[in-house]
């Protein structure tokens, strides 16, 4: 059983690594190409992925693991997590242009859902179903700001962002809907999939969700010109122009 979630734990890491490649690809021609790179959007679809390889190398090695009375937790795991997940939240919202506030909520109530099964996971009974719960109810929130505090911001920018911004939303909330699912049907919860299972579902949607999230997000790179434009523009809006901007000597 160890053999085979490791198996799935190194087709995780080669998958997260080729899916590094593209982000960090286009980041180096844009870059030789013209003077605007897009570092901050490219970095963070590298970061996405890079984390997440990381991660697997780190439980195909069998260091990932700590027993706790709850059961056994895949710290290396919940760790991607913690940190990739508000990084594509991060991406969608420079799609989307929100305020601070916006973004800023949506990662810190990631954070909580994120938070919230390590917890479920360590305790036991009722405490854990309860903790599960939260999680749950904190994952409803962030549904609804990705689908309509985010999507509203969206609407302002141009069709292209919009159009990517929407694919990459879907996919976001169709595959996430999809963890707690399997972390009810995995040994964490009514114990129906084997470790072995568990591994292989986990790694199948986090290859989806994270390669395939930023192969769209890469393949979409043409948006971000759009989104220069519209910065450019809006600033071009609220220049101040004639003399009348001009500081008077008197």
């Amino acid at each position: 059983m160890l053999v085979d979630t490791a198996v799935w734990a190194w087709i995780g890491l080669l998958a997260m690594g080729a899916g590094t490649v593209p982000p960090l690809w286009a980041w180096y021609s844009r870059s030789s190409e013209a003077g605007e790179s897009h570092a901050v959007y490219y970095a963070t679809l590298a970061g996405v992925t890079g984390v997440a390889a990381l991660a697997y190398l780190s439980m195909a090695l069998g260091f990932s693991t700590v027993a706790t009375p709850g059961g056994d937790l895949p710290l290396s795991r919940y760790l991607d997590w913690l940190i990739t997940t508000p990084l594509l939240l991060l991406y969608l919202g420079l799609l989307a242009q929100p305020s601070r506030r916006v973004l800023g909520g949506l990662i810190a109530v990631d954070v909580v859902i994120i938070a919230g099964g390590i917890a479920a996971v360590v305790t036991t009974g009722t405490l854990s179903w309860g903790l599960f719960g939260t999680a749950s109810a904190a994952y409803a929130v962030l549904v609804y700001g990705l689908l309509v505090s985010l999507s509203r911001s969206a609407s302002a920018e141009g069709g292209r962002v919009r159009a990517v911004f929407g694919t990459l939303r879907n996919i976001t909330v169709v595959l996430w809907t999809l963890y707690p699912v399997v972390w009810l049907l995995a040994p964490t919860g009514f114990g129906v999939l084997t470790p072995a299972t568990e591994m292989l579902v986990f790694v199948y949607l986090d290859i989806v969700s994270k390669v395939g999230f930023v192969v769209v997000a890469v393949a979409g790179a043409d948006a971000l010109d759009q989104l220069d434009l519209g910065e450019a523009e809006g600033s071009t809006a609220f220049e101040p122009s004639g003399a009348a901007a001009e500081p008077s000597d008197d």
